[in-house]
């Protein structure tokens, strides 16, 4: 009878194990990214700006191969999360890499207190920021994660300023994701937030 009820039991605990597998190995994870807004700037409150991303990246492939290995149940999204400076995050669905990078840089905007309008003329500027790399790879045990663009500020269509911000951030692999996580956070909140827009309105002689 004991034997029996043995038996029984460690039959239940290995369909839930099969169930767990199958769940583990079906389920689609994301990288996930953390923006931390800066503190507010005052300097260009109130100020009209279009704002246009270009996406110019070689490969649209955020992944790199040995990140895919490493990553072979995850999506090709990111989990992005915003948090409003010293504030905690609040998650914002899944993006493209480039949909969370074109996101950031309008709170950031908006964060400096620029109004962002649709239409360019003669009066209102124009901040283009052209996306070159956004990447994930896996390199000796590292997870490496890089973000490069050129902020463009026009008006009238003419060029009278620019800014080229490039960064990487290496993490060693811990619990498979987690250094991930860490390196593509880090850059993102470093190369969004180096931006620096009032020098940027200063060159262009707009401030």
């Amino acid at each position: 009878m004991k034997a029996a009820r043995n038996k029984r039991y460690w039959g239940i605990w290995g369909i839930f194990l099969c169930l767990f597998i199958i769940v583990s190995c079906g389920s689609i994870h994301e990288v996930q990214v953390v923006y931390q807004l800066p503190p507010p700037g005052k300097v260009l409150q109130g100020r009209k700006v279009v704002f246009r991303f270009v996406d110019q990246r070689p490969s649209k492939d955020f992944l790199k191969p040995n990140a895919k290995k490493e990553l072979k149940h995850f999506s090709t999204d990111v989990s992005f999360a915003v948090a409003k400076y010293r504030e905690a995050g609040f998650k914002l669905g899944p993006y493209t890499p480039a949909d969370a990078i074109r996101d950031a840089f309008k709170r950031r905007l908006e964060n400096d207190g620029l109004v962002l309008v649709s239409e360019a003329g003669e009066v209102v500027p124009e901040l283009e920021i052209v996306l070159e790399d956004f990447s994930l790879d896996y390199i000796e045990r590292q997870w490496a994660a890089s973000i490069s663009y050129e902020a463009r500020l026009k008006k009238g269509g003419r060029v009278l300023a620019t800014q080229t911000v490039s960064a990487n951030a290496q993490r060693y692999k811990i619990l498979r994701r987690e250094g991930a996580d860490k390196a593509v956070t880090d850059v993102f909140n470093e190369t969004v937030n180096r931006l620096d827009l009032v020098k940027l309105f200063r060159d262009a002689r707009l401030l």
